[in-house]
């Protein structure tokens, strides 16, 4: 079992460590999804804590299909995380048809060695996220799909992320978005891929702009282990 919370301060990733968690996904921009972080805010997080970190590298929220400088921009981001010292990187890139575009991923997982790489809920835009989790488990690097099983009713969404850890090999599928005390449980008897992400489920009043809560960030790992 892995538990995931996202951080977008320091503060927030020392109380993620404290409450149980596993890993800390740091983002800046919560708001939008979650953007690259500043080069020092990844720096303190990551000699902050001991737990895993693993790094947004998204430049910007206005789609995810990326120019050939937005590329020169992530293959950037991505040399500095790795020697900062995170532990991976959480990136996703589509092409105009809403597919994965394998230039731009290939580009960057040139760049990802000795870091883990999750693809993000890049894949719940595309018109399948069963087939392009079969895309990605052509790639030995990528360890996580980060997906909430693209759109419409829980019930669909869960038997798409069922077909997607089918299908998808050595990946991990990271099940995120609307994940809490509430579903939690019923959610991983039915899909039970042992990879979950929570964002302002452990914030306080829920909310994007506010920090970790504690004590909700404890009662979630004490449900789930």
């Amino acid at each position: 079992m892995l538990i995931e919370y996202i951080a977008t301060t320091v503060e927030d990733a020392k109380l993620i460590e404290e409450s149980g968690a596993d890993r800390i996904e740091l983002v800046s921009a919560l708001t939008e999804g979650g953007l690259t972080p500043s080069y020092a805010l990844i720096e303190e997080v990551v000699n902050s804590v001991k737990i895993p970190v693993n790094v947004m590298v998204r430049p910007h929220s206005q789609s995810f299909i990326y120019s050939t400088e937005d590329l020169k921009v992530m293959r950037r981001d991505i040399k500095v995380i790795g020697s900062i010292g995170a532990n991976g990187v959480v990136l996703g890139m589509l092409n105009k048809q809403n597919e994965i575009d394998r230039h731009v991923l290939e580009e960057l997982l040139a760049d990802c060695q000795g870091l883990e790489v999750t693809f993000h809920r890049a894949i719940d835009d595309t018109s399948s996220p069963i087939n392009s989790a079969q895309i990605l488990a052509e790639y030995k690097q990528i360890n996580s799909i980060l997906t909430s099983g693209g759109k419409g009713e829980l019930s669909a969404r869960l038997e798409v992320i069922s077909q997607m850890k089918n299908i998808s090999g050595h990946i991990n599928i990271l099940m995120g978005s609307g994940l809490n005390k509430e579903n939690i449980l019923s959610i991983h008897s039915k899909v039970n891929t042992g990879h979950y992400h929570f964002g302002t489920a452990v914030r306080k009043n829920n909310s994007p702009i506010d920090g970790i809560d504690l004590e909700a960030a404890k009662e979630l790992v004490r449900l789930v282990k």
